[in-house]
């Protein structure tokens, strides 16, 4: 045993001594340490100064609102809770003495986006000896729009961002420390780790490749004891111990918005693994399921398009500088680690993530997780430039190592990044949020419950009514959180005490439920008679055949209301209690800035499909009295409903705001009710002897219908991927699909 000890020593002195003589070929830093450190605090002003004259002014849309509701009553998140996030929100909810809550967890993402950059800088820094080729890869990533975008809005993306650049930069000290300093600074890197893992998941693959450094270096090349790699051990438990945030909460607070019932191990731990999703690394509940190849495909488009294909080549030139050429150890074990990292997190996000074939806002939720490899890559680009740059000195012209050279460089490639993304990450002025919420909630009777699906209105609605008080006494239910086990004993009890819950919600017709269960309409029926009861966001098609022979559901503004047949005698007044749909004062996105993965775009895609809802609901009620006197006047009125939906649509595209094409979809919508009303009203005016208006009437329903059998045929060849039959009959749809052409007065 002793001589196996002796050989083990000597083994350790003898990779120790090959590490002093390889120090020896580390490349001398370029700049001295006073401008290194001048550096970091230049890049961290403008930073903070670029962040905040462009950051939201209130609400960002998405997964924000919820953050917000939770954090100031101190609740938990959707799984994983994000507890260190939430307590930070908290905190800056409570601490900052001015703006609204949304304003001042966004100004924290601010910061740590700064904070961010400024940990890049440091690491390329640090590891290439160059600090003004760090001062480029920091503003190249952190004025991205990307990066730039998550930086600037409360989310937890730009703590992550922080954290992950943060893991790497201690990874480096770790490689570089001395023998006496090892445990130390093994114990704060577990430290840092822990509290990554309290705020993303996905930070724990880079975490992995180098707990596994660590522990050989410890352990192998050290010959330290079992006994300090457990110390070690629990530094990174105790970074984690934040997730006692989420009992926390549980047993000592009373949040109006939670996500759970956090009273046992068993409900803890589901929440924390994210159990309801699958696993941590599937972005969607569900089977859908990518494939290695097509997310890593994905992730070279997305990156090359938002970083151009430089940093690839950088990349790639530092790993021929590490396989091929003699660089010190400190140099090569340190890059080693970071493609570790990189590797990791490809063979495991890559082969997990579950979104196949993205589009739309699926695009833009899957674009969030490239943050965390792109930061290795730019830092791994920063690192290859430096040796780039020494590379060209000494095959072309040595000026080019010339420092004040390289810093003209960096200040050009950082004022084009500012340059070119600012416009579109310039949200200084977005209320969209907050114009949402404004068109619905103040509308809405006294008392009135809300019933939501989906991030948008649930999101939105919550953190008006709750941080921001606009009309709390609405009561916003969201859909999902029914359908939970726990939300009749954690939420009904206190945030909807004197709501009828009877039992736990699912979207089945009645003859598929069971004893304990309801569905839609049985909360109607529990509710209907004490509350205004309204709905934002579709309702399940499978609970239709059980509501809709009791209840209709009545367009209001970009809602709807819930109302009783038997309530409805006369037609013409539901109509007139009705708010149009139409918000003239309503300022909406412009599509030519908020592209199809934003939800700025998706709200803009909500407004839209409800502008011929009402006229739709006139449709119906004419069909349903069409032996009514008030006929006339319910065709007038939807078809009123739906000429100024075709004006606002028209006008959108003929100013560019909204894209032709996209919209068609919407258009074609619309032209089906037209086809409706033009062909009711032809054999109202038919029977009345009036030829001239009974031909116009007739030309209008074909044309109108002509649309619409055009799309529907479109739509199927699309489907079928017949390119030939679909480019002809694009040809016959273009032909005819001008609404100006086909407008009329009615």
């Amino acid at each position: 045993m002793a001589a196996k000890d002796k050989k083990m020593k000597k083994t350790a002195r003898e990779r120790n001594g090959r590490a002093e003589t390889e120090v020896m070929l580390e490349d001398e830093p370029t700049t001295t340490e006073l401008e290194t450190k001048l550096g970091a605090v230049g890049i961290f002003i403008l930073s903070c100064v670029i962040y905040f004259i462009t950051m939201f002014p209130g609400l960002p849309m998405g997964d924000s609102g919820e953050f917000m509701v939770t954090a100031i009553d101190f609740g938990v998140a959707h799984p994983p809770g994000y507890p260190l996030f939430t307590s930070m929100a908290h905190l800056a909810i409570k601490l900052i003495p001015f703006g609204s809550p949304a304003w001042r967890v966004s100004l924290l993402s601010v910061l740590f986006g700064a904070l961010f950059n400024v940990t890049v800088y440091y690491v390329v820094s640090l590891v290439g000896k160059n600090s003004v080729v760090g001062l480029m890869a920091a503003g190249w990533i952190g004025f991205s729009r990307l990066f730039w975008m998550w930086s600037i809005q409360g989310e937890i993306f730009s703590l992550n961002n922080f954290f992950c650049a943060f893991i790497m930069l201690r990874a480096y000290y770790f490689e570089s420390c001395s023998k006496e300093n090892i445990l130390f600074e093994a114990k704060i890197s577990a430290l840092t780790c822990g509290l990554s893992l309290s705020n993303q998941h996905t930070s724990v693959l880079f975490i992995v490749p180098f707990a596994l450094r660590v522990a050989y270096k410890v352990l192998i090349v050290e010959g330290k004891s079992p006994r300090d790699a457990c110390n070690i051990a629990m530094y990174g438990i105790g970074g984690m111990a934040w997730y006692l945030q989420m009992p926390i909460s549980h047993f000592f607070f009373t949040p109006r918005v939670t996500w759970g019932d956090f009273g046992s191990i068993s409900t803890f731990l589901k929440h924390m693994l994210r159990l309801d999703y699958g696993s941590s690394f599937k972005l969607v509940a569900g089977d859908t399921q990518g494939t290695f190849i097509s997310n890593f495909i994905a992730f070279v488009k997305d990156s090359s398009a938002e970083l151009t294909v430089l940093p690839w080549a950088f990349a790639l030139f530092l790993i021929y500088t590490v396989t091929t050429k003699v660089p010190g150890h400190l140099f090569r074990t340190t890059v080693k680690v970071f493609l570790a990292m990189m590797g990791c997190y490809f063979a495991v996000f890559c082969s997990l993530a579950n979104i196949e074939n993205p589009a739309g806002l699926s695009r833009g939720v899957l674009e969030r997780f490239w943050m965390q490899p792109s930061i290795g890559l730019l830092i791994l680009a920063g690192i290859g430039l430096s040796k780039f740059i020494i590379f060209l000195s000494e095959k072309v012209h040595p000026i080019l190592k010339n420092k004040y050279l390289q810093l003209a460089l960096a200040i050009l490639i950082i004022s084009v990044q500012i340059k070119t993304n600012y416009e579109e990450n310039d949200e200084s002025d977005n209320w969209y949020a907050h114009h949402y919420a404004q068109s619905i909630l103040p509308e809405l009777p006294e008392n009135s419950i809300l019933l939501t699906g989906g991030d948008l209105p649930t999101n939105v609605f919550r953190y008006h009514t709750i941080c921001e008080q606009m009309r709390p006494d609405v009561r916003v239910m969201d859909m999902q959180f029914m359908a939970a086990d726990w939300f009749r004993d954690v939420l009904a009890p206190t945030t909807f005490a004197g709501i009828n819950v009877p039992g736990v919600y699912r979207p089945f017709k009645a003859a598929d439920l069971v004893k304990g269960q309801y569905n839609l309409k049985g909360f109607l029926d529990a509710n209907i008679d004490s509350f205004d009861i309204f709905v934002c966001n579709s309702v399940r098609r499978d609970e239709g055949s059980d509501y809709e022979v009791h209840y209709m559901l009545i367009p209001y503004r970009t809602c709807k209301r819930f109302v009783k047949r038997s309530d409805v005698v006369n037609p013409v007044e539901v109509v007139e209690k009705t708010p149009s749909t139409v918000l003239d004062e309503w300022p909406m996105p412009d599509i030519r800035k908020y592209e199809d993965r934003t939800w700025e775009h998706t709200l803009k895609v909500a407004y839209l499909n409800s502008l011929s809802e009402k006229g739709s609901l006139m449709w119906q009620e004419a069909v349903a009295h069409k032996n009514s006197n008030n006929l006339r006047y319910l065709l007038g009125k939807g078809a009123l409903e739906i000429g100024q939906a075709v004006t606002q649509i028209e006008t959108g595209i003929a100013e560019g705001r909204l894209e032709e094409g996209v919209w068609d979809h919407v258009r074609i919508g619309v032209a089906m009710n037209m086809g409706h009303f033009c062909m009711m009203l032809h054999t109202m005016v038919a029977a009345e002897g009036n030829e001239t208006r009974r031909l116009q009437l007739e030309e209008c329903g074909r044309k109108y219908w002509t649309i619409f059998v055009h799309w529907s045929k479109i739509t199927r060849l699309k489907k079928e991927h017949n390119e030939d039959a679909l480019v002809e009959q694009l040809e016959t749809y273009l032909a005819l699909k001008s609404f100006k052409e086909l407008q009329f007065n009615l």
